[in-house]
């Protein structure tokens, strides 16, 4: 800072003061009898408040109306204020020089993580396309090995749990760029429940497990993709989770306010103490230690694409006794009111 940033801070008080200067030299002067008169001390130190005053006001409104300017623009969430707002004032100015530098920093620093965040993704999904063609290889090779049923069936196993896995690594890297891969559309729900049973029956075929569906053909606009993958993961959670022999039944009801899709096995159930992490990144629990498949992965992203579409899932669960996902699915009428829910 020099002298003659000193002076642009301090120019309304210097000249405040020149001017109570003025006043009161203009006053001695045209006095022809102050005497220390008590009445002329007063006189005197009421112009100098009245002055002070006023011109603390001038300043207090022309400072509150550049804050009020830079404030505003930052509320709009605007990437700077003009630089015409700050020029007058010295700390404005070069605290817009340092926002600039930091913020193109920032910009810099950004960009470099998207390339490579970008770079992952792509790298995985081709990984997921090389290896598709290798599935497809084994599903003709399957074919001509049909007179080995028991192993043409451990390997269709096998296959069908590799399938899965590379399409959630696929749908994984797609959530992380869920804006970009957004598609809204009117859907059957029961056409996708059917598919997604599809997907995994091999699942509920090796251990024997029976399905119960009643639902509804039900018209409901969301991304159709995203849909099954919710619910072909929790289809395939429950096959993990429920005891060969089972039974998982599938439903759906209808309210005022929504749908509702109801998964529910009588597996293995959920712990007390874990059924409010079920859905946290990574979180395995008692059954998951048990089992060494589990990731905590496939929850987790349930949850994170459930909340971009608006669905909403509860959990029910007694140990050793079963597990109910509910999907909640809200009507477009009560679409602002799901408080109320």
């Amino acid at each position: 800072m020099n002298i003659g940033d000193y002076v642009k801070i301090n120019k309304l008080w210097i000249r405040s003061f020149i001017v109570i200067a003025i006043v009161i030299n203009c006053i001695v002067l045209s006095s022809t009898n102050i005497n220390k008169s008590l009445i002329d001390i007063l006189y005197m130190d009421i112009l100098i408040i009245i002055i002070q005053l006023s011109i603390m006001i001038l300043g207090y409104k022309r400072q509150k109306k550049k804050y009020e300017e830079i404030i505003k623009y930052i509320d709009a969430e605007k990437n700077m204020p003009p630089k015409d707002i700050c020029e007058e004032d010295f700390y404005l100015k070069n605290l817009l020089r340092i926002l600039e530098s930091q913020k193109k920093k920032y910009d810099d620093r950004d960009e470099y993580y998207k390339r490579a965040i970008n770079s992952v993704q792509e790298d995985i999904t081709q990984w997921v396309h090389d290896i598709k063609v290798n599935i497809a290889i084994c599903d003709l090779l399957l074919e001509c090995m049909e007179t080995e049923k028991e192993n043409t069936h451990k390997l269709s196993y096998q296959l069908e749990q590799i399938k899965f896995r590379v399409n959630q690594v696929l749908y994984v890297t797609r959530a992380n760029h869920y804006n970009q891969d957004f598609v809204a559309e009117e859907f059957d729900i029961s056409t996708v429940i059917k598919s997604a049973i599809k997907d995994n029956a091999l699942f509920f075929i090796n251990k024997n497990i029976r399905l119960n569906t009643q639902i509804s053909e039900i018209n409901f606009v969301s991304d159709k993709k995203w849909f099954h993958y919710i619910i072909s993961q929790i289809l395939n959670n429950s096959s993990k989770y429920t005891h060969n022999n089972g039974e998982v039944n599938i439903f759906t009801k209808e309210d005022e306010c929504a749908y509702y899709v109801h998964i529910r096995d009588n597996g293995v159930g959920i712990a007390k103490e874990d059924i409010n992490r079920i859905f946290d990144k990574g979180f395995v629990g008692i059954n998951g230690r048990i089992s060494t498949k589990s990731t905590g992965m496939g929850l987790y992203y349930v949850k994170k694409i459930a909340e971009n579409l608006k669905i909403s899932i509860k959990v029910k669960s007694e140990k050793s006794k079963y597990t109910e996902f509910i999907l909640i699915l809200y009507k477009l009428s009560d679409y602002y009111n799901t408080g109320k829910i």
